[in-house]
């Protein structure tokens, strides 16, 4: 059996689709998903992996994409364009769930964390042009804010360290190769759909 997480981009047409077999979830419950899966440390390696873990929660407007070596140890990794980061926060709806599925709309700004603890807030013109649009709603645009703001305090006060280190005592040997990730029409994933998703209308 897999678990399917639907990610929405309010600036895509469709929905992706990542399936997680059961050996990479480790929490799958009404308060948050933990998923992880083996990556490659570079495009195009073959030889060198990373285990990525992904958090989502379902009363935080933010989810947590942490990479680890293959000893268990949180690690940073480098884009082409950008300085090292090690956790790359989301600023997303609060995650939905739809039996054993889950779901979330990325709302487009990004916390980018390095292991010393230095972050930067990256995608904010990105943001502000969506809520002018109207990609996402002035509830969504709240939500977001008090989300960056609320993952920044995590972060100043030590509780999202707290939080990966309760996560990282589950093994990272477990960690399958990912699936392929697929796409969904938007119809079919009416839990993110503009106009009649929760977070839409603030009912979140």
């Amino acid at each position: 059996m897999t678990v399917r997480d639907f990610d929405f981009h309010p600036d895509e047409d469709d929905v992706r689709c990542f399936r997680v077999p059961d050996s990479g979830v480790l929490v799958n419950d009404s308060g948050w998903y933990v998923s992880q899966s083996l990556q490659p440390v570079n495009l195009g390696a073959t030889d060198d992996k990373l285990v990525l873990r992904h958090l989502a929660f379902s009363t935080e407007w933010f989810k947590i994409n942490a990479t680890y070596d293959l000893a268990g140890d949180l690690m940073e990794t480098r884009p082409p364009d950008g300085a090292p980061f090690a956790l790359n926060c989301d600023i997303a709806t609060p995650m939905v769930r739809v039996g054993d599925d889950v779901s979330a709309v990325d709302l487009f700004l990004d916390v980018l964390v390095g292991l010393d603890g230095t972050h930067r807030v990256v995608d904010e013109d990105e943001f502000v042009q969506a809520s002018a649009s109207g990609l996402i709603s002035p509830a969504e645009a709240r939500g977001a804010e008090s989300g960056l703001a609320r993952l920044l305090d995590w972060l100043r006060t030590g509780r999202l360290h707290e939080l990966l280190e309760n996560v990282s005592s589950a093994p990272v040997t477990t960690a399958p190769e990912p699936l392929p990730v697929g796409r969904a029409p938007l119809s079919e994933v009416p839990s993110v759909a503009p106009g009649i998703r929760l977070s839409w209308s603030g009912t979140e």
